[in-house]
């Protein structure tokens, strides 16, 4: 029963598996589809964002009240990203569009909050380089 099952779920999600794998971000014109790269695009902003994170408190890490500073700035961010960003989606939730909204209020802030790392904390006051390069 079990074999049956899991069988029934992968046969369910094949089609939405290939689906993924066929959408062209370039060329996106479905809500569908367009939702799909959006999603893309905000896994890779986070993935970037965790990966500036990490090398901020490498840097402190001899300093443990910054550390705690930084984690608890970045709990409190992530609260803010998301209530601004269902805000949007509430705005826009009688359209199709709302997930679109949301996902482009997720990445434009993700971005935004992964700058702000590299800047106030991979950056130096002299001419010394910036520990990671300047996220784009």
């Amino acid at each position: 029963m079990m074999k049956k099952a899991f069988l029934i779920v992968v046969l369910l999600l094949f089609p939405m598996l290939a689906l993924a794998l066929e959408v062209d971000c370039k060329n996106a014109l479905t809500t569908i589809d367009i939702n799909h790269c959006i999603s893309q695009e905000i896994e890779n902003a986070n993935h970037s964002l965790i990966h500036y994170l990490a090398k901020a408190k490498e840097r402190y890490s001899d300093q443990a009240t910054v550390v705690a500073s930084i984690d608890q700035s970045q709990q409190d961010w992530l609260v803010y990203r998301q209530s601004h960003c269902s805000s949007l989606y509430e705005i826009w939730s009688d359209g199709t569009i709302r997930g679109t909204m949301f996902g482009e209020c997720m990445l434009k802030l993700t971005n935004q909050r992964t700058h702000q790392i590299w800047q106030d904390y991979l950056t130096y006051m002299d001419d010394t380089p910036p520990l990671l390069p300047e996220p784009k």
